[in-house]
């Protein structure tokens, strides 16, 4: 009856923008540099469905009978920062002071700059309406012989759609749901809540300056290097969240058709069929600056989106228990002062500790403490998620070569900068060869190590690696053309090296900080 036309015409897929996405191929790796540059910027394109029907997979085969290992690879977009951390810090402020009963958050830990890593993916599906019903409301009166009087309801008249429906829609890689937080290191509500729209289609290839702000705001506040968080969801449990998220939105869509079409009060999918055509996945990096709350000794974060002017934040809010507990006493006491104790058998001084007093305590101790048991819960969640993922997703040899890739780099950069390291180390710990040496450093660091990499001394091993990859990509020699350029960026690249072998190793690390040497 109604097919592809009808379904182009359905007001419901107008919302859905359609938006050409283009690609460059990333060349073959032939040099060290480029094991650096596929580690940071090298995505894959990840095809649902067979290879020799999207057209994906183009490696060469070898011992499967001609299967392909995997997708290609194209380089990495990252989403510029447009805002220093004093901007951020006005975003901050209005989304914990969002209403009357919020708490003023005034104990910030931390801030910190960083690229976290996204899959956006991008495609066409086509859905068939297998099963479906529509229904009318309608009022009825009945006799309820229970009660022995006549009773006013509403029922719902169903009948079964005959025609079976058919609907096309193009989904880009704009839609917020469709861009999925690809890793386990953050909780992934907080993250999705700065998902942007615009956001993403800003995005441009990677460049050295976009590690590093020059913004004197970001400067002051020790923020000048910017951290880059590595993928580690893999790609075939990205799309299966893609592939819910437009499940669910192509439900959604039918159903309103379905009422328009029918002229119905209410539509229900008993179950419908999906074949997608390019679905693609493309990693993406997003700036935001992370705030570090403390609050009963446990750390709380709360995400500032670095490019969006609408202020895009997430996070946990938090409430004055103080002034939603007197609220409560306040309310009580009103009910208490209409009702009376009497109805409910108390008398005045009991009626006001158990009507009074008692809930508004609760009520206090809930709000207080309500944040530990969320992240509780969340965590758990994660957990869960994250050995989930793990089991599904062990049969993709390439999918882990492609998060592993970052480890693997760091092998070969050790194998061939060994020497040059093992030279480095003796000439700083003479106290020559650099302007951090022993006894030079600040109180703590005497070898410079935090200092070089931009950290302080309680930074988290995840930390010391995202600022490492970010100054790695900075100063890598590869990424300068003159001879003095190159020279300089040689040492400072052989200076972070130097500190994040240090650092990166818990007993190296125990041991410099306890004695100054490693």
């Amino acid at each position: 009856m109604a097919l592809w036309g009808t379904a182009r015409a359905c007001k419901a897929a107008s919302r859905l923008p359609v938006v050409g996405e283009t690609t460059r191929l990333l060349s073959l790796r032939q040099k060290l540099f480029s094991s650096i540059q596929d580690t940071f910027s090298s995505p894959r394109r990840f095809a649902s469905g067979d290879a020799s029907k999207s057209g994906f997979g183009n490696r060469s085969a070898s011992g499967s009978g001609g299967r392909s290992e995997g997708p290609a690879k194209e380089k990495l977009r990252i989403v510029p920062f447009k805002m220093n951390v004093k901007q951020a810090e006005e975003v901050f402020e209005r989304y914990h002071g969002h209403s009357f009963f919020s708490a003023k958050v005034n104990q910030v830990h931390k801030v910190e700059a960083l690229y976290i890593p996204f899959w956006a993916a991008s495609g066409s599906v086509r859905s068939k309406v297998i099963n479906a019903q529509v229904g009318w409301d309608r009022m009825v009166t009945r006799y309820n012989k229970i009660t022995k009087q006549n009773e006013t309801s509403w029922e719902t008249t169903w009948r079964a759609v005959q025609e079976r429906h058919e609907f096309s829609h193009t989904y880009p890689s704009s839609v917020p749901d469709l861009q999925i937080y690809a890793s386990y290191k953050y909780r992934r509500g907080f993250v999705n809540q700065i998902r942007s729209s615009t956001s993403i289609m800003s995005a441009k290839t990677l460049e050295p300056q976009d590690m590093e702000s020059r913004d004197q705001e970001d400067i002051n506040r020790g923020l000048q290097n910017r951290g880059l968080d590595p993928f580690t969801m893999k790609p075939s449990i990205a799309l299966k969240f893609v592939r819910t998220a437009i499940e669910e939105n192509e439900v959604r869509l039918a159903e309103e058709w379905l009422v328009n079409a029918y002229k119905s009060d209410r539509a229900r999918i008993m179950s419908m069929d999906f074949q997608y055509d390019g679905l693609v996945l493309a990693p993406i990096y997003v700036p935001v600056y992370v705030f570090t709350i403390r609050h009963l000794d446990r750390n709380f974060r709360t995400f500032v989106q670095a490019h969006d002017a609408a202020g895009l934040a997430g996070g946990l809010r938090f409430y004055s228990w103080q002034r939603i507990s007197a609220v409560t006493a306040v309310c009580a006491i009103a009910a208490l002062a209409v009702l009376g104790t009497s109805r409910f058998g108390l008398g005045m001084t009991s009626g006001f500790w158990l009507g009074v007093v008692a809930p508004s305590l609760l009520v206090a101790w809930s709000v207080l403490y309500y944040p530990i048991v969320d992240y509780r819960i969340r965590d758990w969640w994660r957990q869960r998620e994250m050995d989930g993922h793990t089991a599904e997703a062990s049969s993709a040899p390439w999918d882990t070569d492609w998060t592993k890739a970052y480890d693997r780099m760091e092998e070969e950069q050790r194998r061939q900068d060994w020497s040059e390291n093992q030279q480095y180390q003796q000439q700083s710990s003479y106290g020559s060869g650099r302007s951090s040496s022993a006894g030079s450093g600040p109180p703590g660091d005497p070898m410079g190590y935090y200092s070089t990499l931009g950290v302080s001394k309680d930074a988290s091993v995840q930390e010391i690696q995202s600022a490492f990859r970010g100054l790695a990509m900075k100063w890598h020699p590869d990424r300068f053309s003159t001879p003095e350029d190159k020279a300089k960026g040689k040492k400072k690249f052989q200076e972070i090296t130097a500190a994040y072998s240090v650092l990166r190793d818990a007993k190296k690390r125990r041991s410099y900080d306890t004695t100054g040497h490693v």
